[in-house]
């Protein structure tokens, strides 16, 4: 049978709920969904019963699919195609989670570029991959491992177009250094005005959204001023700078996955590293600035950070139980992961929302209603991709 018609209880399309509802699939599109009594099963489909609450697919916009453990490794042939292969089982781990599209934010070498193609081609299964393959760093700055240095506009410019012309779908500048980098401000700004604005206009003109890792608040507002698309992690943002996002339609992509994990795994492990004590630091902070931003009505997306240092892939879903602790509602933490992270990434014409057109891709949460109480997103889930039932 080529046709799926899936029931269930109760299901989120990303905007609003339908109870008793159906959802008619055909080659992973949706043809049709609603009541259940407004629906009816064509003779020629599989009809499929879902047990749990249903919601679109997630989807992660901030994610490093070559994970940092894997940064000390050689460059030897048999070192990289391991990292690679990794990377592809980082990128299953994330769709396990019910991540049905994601944006990689830079990768050793680039190879995050690789990797998409060989799951947006088919040669393997995982989630939708954007990437960024490296990201745009000054010299000496944070993440040069992943990134291309670059100094002072000109160079800024051309290295855009460099990462543009290997196929980045999106690029990302490490504007600041991370909460723990020494300098005259937590997260210290690490490019001049000029820089930002050479960036921002290089990546525009050649149909790119500019992503921007910052901590502190001179480089958060040095790219808002400079018109980037999102900021990422933003833990030092004040409020002026969230009402200039709010006029600009900037994204705040908040990754509280990254501090918690620092933190709670970081500690664990090693109780007396001064970076996982300034990490815990900075988490309260953190989730008020996100809880504030959301209601000065900053647009918010999904994001995870996983592959950073102990934050996993495969519960990436537990970045939504942070949102609602930090003083989110489910249903704004989960449009977030869905409508918010859609448009961010410029997917809303497949994934976001469950509709007709779009993409049969979505999450059986089959442990309770996550909109009841968030913490079900824990339990056991069925992910479907393109209507089909992967993990």
């Amino acid at each position: 049978m080529s046709k799926r018609y899936f029931t269930g209880k109760k299901l989120f399309t990303g905007e609003k709920f339908i109870e008793n509802f159906a959802v008619l699939e055909e080659n992973g599109k949706i043809l049709d969904i609603g009541p259940g009594a407004q629906i009816p099963c064509p003779s020629d489909a599989e009809h499929i019963k879902l047990e749990g609450m249903v919601t679109p697919g997630l989807l992660d916009c901030h994610v490093h699919l070559m994970s940092s453990e894997m940064e000390s490794l050689d460059r030897s042939p048999r070192a990289t195609a391991r990292l690679i292969c990794q990377g592809i089982h980082n990128a299953q781990q994330l769709l396990s989670a019910g991540v049905v599209a994601c944006r990689d934010l830079g990768s050793i070498e680039g190879y995050s570029l690789g990797v998409r193609d060989a799951i947006n081609q088919g040669v393997v299964l995982g989630p939708k991959v954007l990437t960024t393959g490296l990201s745009i760093c000054v010299t000496g700055g944070h993440g040069g491992r992943i990134g291309l240095e670059c100094d002072g506009a000109d160079e800024i410019t051309k290295g855009v177009r460099t990462v543009i012309k290997a196929g980045a779908d999106v690029v990302k500048i490490m504007s600041s250094g991370g909460v723990n980098s020494p300098g005259p401000e937590p997260g210290p700004c690490e490019l001049t005005e000029a820089e930002f604005s050479a960036g921002v206009e290089a990546a525009h003109a050649m149909g790119r959204k500019v992503a921007i890792h910052a901590h502190g608040e001179t480089a958060i507002r040095r790219g808002v001023w400079a018109g980037v698309d999102s900021v990422e992690h933003g833990v030092f943002m004040t409020e002026d700078i969230m009402d200039e996002m709010v006029k600009r339609g900037t994204y705040l992509v908040p990754t509280l996955s990254a501090p918690y994990y620092a933190v709670e795994e970081g500690l664990r492990q090693d109780p007396d590293n001064p970076d996982h004590l300034r990490s815990k630091s900075v988490i309260e902070r953190h989730r008020a600035m996100l809880k504030k931003c959301t209601e000065k009505g900053v647009p918010i997306a999904f994001g995870t950070d996983a592959g950073n240092t102990y934050d996993p892939y495969d519960k990436a879903y537990f970045e939504l139980v942070l949102m609602v602790q930090a003083g989110l509602t489910p249903v704004e933490a989960f449009t977030s992961a869905t409508v918010g992270a859609a448009d961010l990434m410029n997917l809303s014409d497949s994934l976001g929302t469950l509709e007709a057109g779009k993409n049969a891709s979505f999450v059986c949460w089959n442990s309770g209603d996550p909109f009841e109480d968030i913490e079900r997103v824990t339990g056991n889930r069925e992910v479907y991709l393109d209507g089909k039932k992967v993990f």
